[in-house]
């Protein structure tokens, strides 16, 4: 499969998806936790739709999500839906926890609201939202090739295991499935690399 250029262009072309779901779940569960761990009337209304989201099968919602949009974005969509509970629900613990010796430290010294929120909470936070970068990946990963596979886009590795199954090309299946596993341990050892070097560079 490796020699044909479809191979290549299916590859690319779910690993686009995937990663800009990914990346913006990550900019929208950061997002919410912000408004709902510093908003209790945004909290009250966020909260419990993200709770239902975190609960609801993945199918249901790449189903609902054919109605609404195109099968191209519905991967993309997954991904990212996946991705901003663990980012919200990792980040608003954070902040819920964060020390209140540094945060009344911090009123001594006259910090604004904002400034509290750069020196301290973000700080504080900065564990927990690389654990759940981590964790997210796989779920936007996995959720990615569901949808794929149910909505079967052109140029995808969802849509090629989904034909492999239906013409019952086994060699086929277990090459893509292959392909899914090797992608996936990749993309983990990228982030942690790109985890590690930011963090590097913010210490030195």
């Amino acid at each position: 499969m490796v020699r044909d250029g479809d191979f290549w262009r299916a590859t690319g072309t779910t690993l686009l998806r995937v990663l800009s779901g990914y990346l913006l779940g990550i900019i929208a569960g950061a997002a919410l936790s912000l408004i709902t761990s510093f908003s209790k009337m945004a909290d009250t209304f966020i909260s419990p739709v993200i709770r239902i989201v975190r609960a609801t099968p993945v199918a249901s919602f790449i189903i609902l999500a054919l109605l609404w949009m195109g099968k191209s974005n519905v991967p993309v969509f997954m991904s990212m839906l996946m991705v901003v509970p663990v980012i919200w629900g990792n980040l608003s613990e954070e902040f819920a926890s964060t020390d209140k010796d540094l945060l009344q430290m911090g009123r001594a010294y006259g910090f604004t609201k904002l400034e509290q929120l750069r020196h301290i909470y973000i700080p504080s936070a900065v564990p927990g939202f690389r654990a759940a970068t981590l964790t997210s990946l796989g779920l936007a990963w996995k959720s990615g090739i569901a949808a794929e596979v149910l909505c079967q886009p052109k140029y995808a590795i969802g849509s090629d295991l989904y034909y492999s199954k239906i013409y019952l090309e086994t060699p086929s299946l277990f090459a893509w499935t292959a392909v899914v596993i090797i992608m996936s341990y990749i993309l983990e050892k990228l982030i942690r690399h790109i985890i590690t070097v930011f963090e590097g560079r913010k210490v030195s």
